[in-house]
């Protein structure tokens, strides 16, 4: 009976810790917070859906490469008050925000990589598409000659 109690116990601390964990954006389902929508997309045929051409701002992380970056952690903040964080594991974070200026801090965690921007919505207009660069990388090594 002591050892299903210990079973108990655990399993319960266990899930209270993974609830301490931020929440992690489900890819193609949007989400709203304080009035900010957003999407976490860009990966497969999903990136394709139509309805993604209706948000006003397309944010798209990659490397100085050019190569892709997921798994990024998002802060948008407006005025320096922060009013939406979100942490994506695709390539694209879609917005439709009120009309306004804003700035977007990205970060890569365990890598100690960041990026940043600024974007500004009028909510009406086409869609803009704003990219956020990751120092370094994916090591770049040489491809041999053939």
């Amino acid at each position: 009976m002591m050892r299903l109690s210990m079973l108990v116990i655990a399993v319960s601390v266990g899930a209270g810790s993974l609830m301490a964990l931020p929440a992690l954006a489900v890819q193609d389902q949007p989400t709203n917070q304080n009035g900010i929508e957003t999407v976490c997309t860009g990966v497969g045929s999903a990136k394709d859906n139509p309805a993604w051409s209706g948000y006003p701002v397309k944010l798209t992380f990659s490397n100085t490469a050019g190569e892709n970056e997921a798994m990024e952690h998002v802060a948008i903040s407006q005025g320096g008050k922060a009013v939406m964080e979100t942490d994506c594991d695709a390539p694209w974070l879609l917005i439709k925000a009120p009309a306004g200026q804003y700035d977007v801090k990205a970060s890569l965690p365990g890598s100690g990589r960041t990026a940043s921007a600024n974007f500004s919505t009028s909510g009406s207009s086409g869609q803009k598409t704003v990219n956020l660069a990751f120092p370094g990388g994916k090591d770049q090594a040489a491809m041999p000659a053939q």
